[in-house]
């Protein structure tokens, strides 16, 4: 029989055609992914690769710690960055009392009789820290000395601070006893003086030539106080209250690296200042204490330099205006 030569012969082989139109990535072989897996990681616990990594990561430390070096030699102090918060940019090295004489109004404890009148004298003749406690009260007028330092690596510009009243305001003048006693002496520092109970109390500096005082940081005359890296700066805040008792804090404004921030700076103990006023009528208070140069001895020398009386006869033998006679006994 002869064959159809127009008939196409089937095979079993695989045109050109079908290759493309199933072809597709080879499942990969169980044996093979195990020789990948162990050649990456191979690669990664190879030491060559570990120090690599070492190498780069004191590269870079270096390259950040040259870096910053040249900013800071190029740039301006203050548009550095420093690396301490601008909130911790001064330390308060030192609060001290240094008011040279005056009068304190030692508030009534409880049980306050005859044996804590002789404690209060035993206190003050001895010469001891009385005034720890918080008992004693600066009446009249208050002198602290506040020593603060720079701790960041630009230039700090103290341009103001505030007294900020707890309560935001005075209350009246304290009672108690009243008493007249000398302290230590004050260091040569920048003199700033605070009417703490005025309508708007802002701290000032004596004019010259007698003039009134001119605040300090405000006004056409408006000066700074200004701190570099652990440099130190000492002032006096001289206080004074005519009318009422106040507890205060104060609200340092600065600027550094180019930005504005503020600080509080609290008593001695994290407590607020405290200034009382003295009362007009000393007879409102329990007793007053005062040393011999406060009255005129009538014979020889007492064996003690402090005397105490009763409010009301201690505003009774001033009234005249002159120095009385000392008490007797």
């Amino acid at each position: 029989m002869a064959t159809d030569r127009r008939r196409t012969r089937r095979t079993g082989a695989l045109t050109r055609a079908s290759v493309r139109r199933g072809s597709g990535q080879r499942p990969r072989r169980p044996e093979e992914e195990d020789e990948g897996s162990t050649g990456r990681m191979r690669f990664v616990q190879s030491p060559t690769t570990w120090l690599l990594g070492i190498l780069l990561a004191v590269v870079t430390v270096t390259f950040q710690d040259v870096l910053t070096a040249s900013v800071k030699t190029i740039l301006p102090l203050d548009r550095v960055p420093d690396r301490l918060s601008p909130q911790n940019a001064i330390d308060v090295v030192e609060i001290k009392d240094v008011k040279d004489i005056g009068y304190y109004v030692v508030r009534d404890a409880e049980g306050a009789g005859s044996a804590a009148d002789r404690k209060i004298i035993e206190e003050i003749s001895s010469g001891r820290s009385w005034r720890k406690g918080r008992r004693a009260v600066d009446a009249g007028n208050a002198e602290w000395m506040i020593t603060v330092q720079g701790r960041a690596a630009q230039q700090i510009r103290i341009t103001d601070i505030v007294p900020v009243l707890e309560g935001g305001r005075c209350e009246k003048p304290l009672g108690g006893s009243l008493v007249h006693f000398p302290s230590q002496g004050v260091t040569d520092v920048i003199p700033l003086e605070l009417e703490v109970d005025a309508p708007r109390p802002r701290l000032k500096i004596s004019g010259k030539d007698g003039k009134d005082a001119e605040p300090f940081f405000t006004g056409p005359q408006a000066k700074h106080i200004t701190l570099n890296q652990n440099e130190t700066e000492a002032f006096i805040v001289r206080a004074t209250a005519s009318t009422g008792y106040c507890r205060w804090r104060y609200r340092v404004h600065y600027e550094v690296g180019g930005g504005t921030a503020e600080m509080t700076i609290s008593g001695p103990g994290g407590k607020p200042f405290e200034l009382t006023a003295r009362m007009t009528d000393a007879s409102g208070y329990r007793k007053v204490y005062f040393p011999s140069f406060d009255c005129l001895p009538s014979g020889p020398p007492p064996p003690h330099s402090w005397y105490e009386q009763a409010g009301a006869e201690y505003a009774r033998d001033r009234r005249s205006g002159k120095v009385p006679p000392c008490p007797e006994g």
